[in-house]
């Protein structure tokens, strides 16, 4: 931090002795402009030398306090009457003082007649003040045109990094969102994993070969910001067999894929939460005659996913949970206007749709009204 502290106070000196060379060459080269240039035309170089070594520090000091004081404190922070006033007064204030330069040093060495008209002559300092703040316009146009490219140039680097902290920020978040998602699932299984094993059970080899496999899939497939349908689809099944082995009997478990396409991309796990949902507050209190149906559509690049299951026994909590939670915050992120969540809650029956429209297409029922009975999320 102290290397850059002195980086940038090295830049911004060395900027600064940029600025006043610049301006320095600036005010020189007017300086010989009115020497030189109008000498040349009547060829009083005396003249022009004492009138523009004497005018040309109060042309220079009306320029930065119009500049710097009026426009930048007062100008472009809204105070335009306080401004205006101060204008007015520093303008009559430079009138008077080039005035006054004309009348004790110009005057009297050349111009011995010019001290018959009164020194407080309004239309000569008129004169005096349009003189010098002809050039002070011109600066002023100068700068504000610079101040304007200048809080432009601000204005889109703060917006670039307001963006990226923005997309840092939701990495983050969806990183921990799917951090909260895989051991909520592991959770799950290795409690299943547990009560086989102390059953002896024969189906706690081909649990742990099946969770194996699925855990390969979380460590190095879901860290990417999207996957393959067809390896998404085959985590499913994965998990589905898993179940079949946790559950045997007791249920019976349909899994349908239509119109497969093998080169669409979704974001990973972002279906299995709704299936393991179905599995924990929906079939796991039912001792027998369960049932779990899943549905997956693809239709011109839209995904229709549907998971419906059985309800029996009396429910201890609401299906639900945080994995649920976690991936409605998921699709808002990732899809924003592009998908529809649909669930519906009968008394026997726990069903939820969802739609995603790959490629930022854009899924009209997202914005219809609920059907009957239904929650829309």
């Amino acid at each position: 931090m102290a290397i850059n502290f002195w980086n940038n106070m090295r830049l911004d000196l060395g900027q600064s002795r940029y600025r006043y060379v610049l301006h320095f060459c600036f005010w020189s080269g007017l300086f010989l402009y009115d020497v030189i240039i109008w000498g040349l035309v009547d060829g009083k170089y005396e003249e022009k030398l004492i009138s523009t070594s004497a005018e040309l520090p109060v042309k220079i000091a009306a320029a930065y306090f119009t500049l710097y004081i009026l426009i930048d404190r007062l100008l472009l922070r809204k105070r335009y009457l306080v401004f205006v006033l101060y204008l007015l007064a520093s303008m009559f204030m430079v009138g008077l003082i080039l005035r006054g330069i004309s009348f004790y040093i110009l005057y009297p060495r050349f111009y011995p007649a010019g001290l018959q008209i009164p020194l407080f002559y309004l239309p000569k300092i008129l004169i005096a003040i349009f003189y010098a703040y002809a050039w002070v316009a011109i600066l002023a146009t100068f700068h504000l045109m610079r101040r304007y490219y200048t809080d432009q140039q601000m204005a889109q680097a703060y917006q670039q990094t307001a963006k990226q902290l923005e997309k840092q920020k939701l990495e983050a978040e969806l990183k921990l969102l799917k951090s909260q998602i895989n051991p909520h699932f592991l959770f799950n299984t290795l409690n299943s994993l547990y009560v086989l094993a102390l059953n002896n059970s024969q189906r706690t080899p081909a649990m742990i070969h099946k969770l194996s496999e699925l855990m390969s899939y979380m460590l190095y497939e879901s860290n990417q910001a999207e996957v393959l349908l067809e390896k998404e689809v085959e985590y499913i099944r994965n998990y589905i067999a898993l179940e079949k082995i946790r559950y045997g009997d007791r249920i019976e478990i349909t899994f349908n894929v239509n119109n497969h396409h093998d080169d669409l991309m979704i974001a990973p796990l972002l279906m299995l939460p709704f299936i393991e949902n179905s599995f924990k507050h929906g079939v796991r209190n039912q001792l027998s005659n369960g049932w779990v149906f899943i549905e997956l559509d693809i239709i011109d690049d839209e995904i229709v996913f549907k998971v419906e299951n059985s309800k029996g026994g009396k429910l201890t909590e609401v299906q639900g949970g945080i994995g649920l939670s976690n991936v409605v915050k998921r699709l808002d992120y990732l899809y924003g206007d592009s998908y529809s969540l649909k669930i519906f809650d009968e008394q026997d029956t726990y069903m939820v749709v969802l739609k995603v429209g790959l490629g930022g297409k854009n899924v009209q029922s997202h914005t219809t009204e609920p059907e009957l009975n239904s929650t829309h999320i």
